[in-house]
């Protein structure tokens, strides 16, 4: 960036400490303090606000946001950290402050699904062990977290099944492949009740029997999905997905968690072209991409607004860089008001604002000094004048023209 000359800087500082602003000072500004992470301090300001204006609807709605803020940045925090339950009591009391809170019900949302999945994950292990009550217990705590999480509802049922079964069906295939399972040997026992299907073709238990392993090793494959798809790996977890497919073709959990990565495929997609736009200097056709992107997507929509703020920052980038360049062309008016259209849309970008003022204020002094140069009785002050214009501003109208002339030595 380039640096204001050193009179200028000069200038510039005694015109600050020259003037006082009437606005709240930034440590007494509830909304500043918020948007810079300042939780506890904005609370302490905005209680003792209230305290002094009880009656005042903006002191109390100050306060309830700073308390919102305070109570959701403690469920970040905790959730971060796996502390879910810390999570969750926080997003309510946040969510008991201000019921149209969003972002805590989003947020509420979020960790209950989390917790939701963890559970479904243990109950799998378990099943998958054959520690069949046990898996019951965490099929029950995942529908509780969540009753909508796909597959406990399946899984808690076929748990049930299989217990049912133990307690008055226990033949020798069905505990073989049972037994295979629970050594992780699914294909093994698949290929055991396969087998007992082939040759026992009048038992219908040895049918039930793979067909319940399949959907067993279809839930395992799903629950593999659901963790790659948590942790944004949307080619493993569609390969996941379909395989829970093709094991369980008439599993609707798996063939919609299908759909749901092979769009968040063409979402990641979408994003990476929009960035490779933004390089490339086309920010229309990334606005575009990423605009499209946030319409398929339900779980990258935290990138696609990334690549969207991407976008305004280079926005704001080229108008900084435009106010700059005709700075340095000493085209001061049209600089400020090129500041001035980028603190429009950002309000605190970069040094943009002291810039700014410091821009009108060589205008304003400026104009000043001309005016007095040309009112001077004599042309020693004419030249005074001239030369404190050319200090900050050499080009200032026909500044150079004149201080020439004056210049000149008697007779030239």
């Amino acid at each position: 960036m380039q640096e204001i000359p050193f009179p200028a800087l000069l200038l510039t500082a005694a015109l600050f400490a020259g003037c006082s602003s009437t606005s709240v000072p930034k440590e007494r500004d509830v909304r500043w303090l918020v948007y810079h992470g300042q939780f506890d301090e904005a609370v302490r300001v905005a209680a003792q606000d209230v305290q002094e204006r009880p009656d005042d609807p903006e002191a109390v709605s100050l306060h309830r946001e700073a308390s919102v803020a305070w109570h959701l940045e403690r469920g970040r925090r905790a959730t971060f950290e796996d502390q879910d339950d810390v999570a969750n009591a926080a997003f309510r009391d946040a969510l008991a402050i201000d019921p149209n809170a969003v972002e805590a019900a989003d947020w509420l949302r979020k960790t209950e699904r989390k917790v939701a999945l963890r559970e479904l994950g243990k109950a799998l292990e378990l099943h998958a062990n054959d520690q069949i009550p046990e898996a019951v217990e965490h099929y029950e705590k995942a529908l509780a977290a969540d009753p909508e999480v796909p597959g406990a509802k399946q899984g808690r049922e076929l748990a049930i099944l299989l217990l049912r079964y133990r307690a008055g069906l226990g033949t020798r295939y069905f505990k073989d492949g049972l037994h295979a399972y629970s050594d992780y040997w699914l294909e093994y026992a698949r290929s055991r009740f396969s087998y007992a299907e082939k040759y026992q073709t009048t038992d219908e238990r040895a049918r039930d029997r793979k067909d319940q392993v399949q959907e067993l090793l279809a839930m395992q494959r799903l629950a593999a999905g659901r963790t790659h798809e948590e942790q944004g790996r949307f080619g493993a977890a569609h390969g996941e997905y379909r395989m829970a497919v093709l094991l369980d073709p008439e599993n609707e959990d798996a063939k919609a968690a299908l759909g749901r990565a092979k769009t968040e495929l063409k979402v990641t997609e979408k994003l990476k072209l929009a960035r490779i736009e933004i390089v490339r200097g086309r920010p229309e056709k990334a606005q575009k991409l990423a605009e499209e992107a946030i319409a398929m997507t339900t779980a990258q929509k935290d990138l696609a607004d990334g690549v969207l703020a991407e976008l305004r920052e280079s926005r704001f980038e080229a108008i900084y860089r435009d106010a700059l360049a005709l700075e340095r062309d000493w085209r001061f008016e049209e600089a400020a008001a090129r500041y001035d259209d980028l603190l429009v849309e950002a309000q605190f970008y970069k040094d943009s604002i002291a810039r700014r003022d410091t821009l009108q204020e060589y205008v304003r002094r400026a104009s000043e000094l001309y005016a007095k140069a040309d009112a001077a009785g004599t042309p020693e002050e004419q030249l005074a004048s001239l030369r404190q214009i050319e200090l900050f501003w050499p080009e200032y109208r026909d500044v150079p023209v004149r201080i020439r002339a004056l210049e000149k030595p008697p007779g030239n």
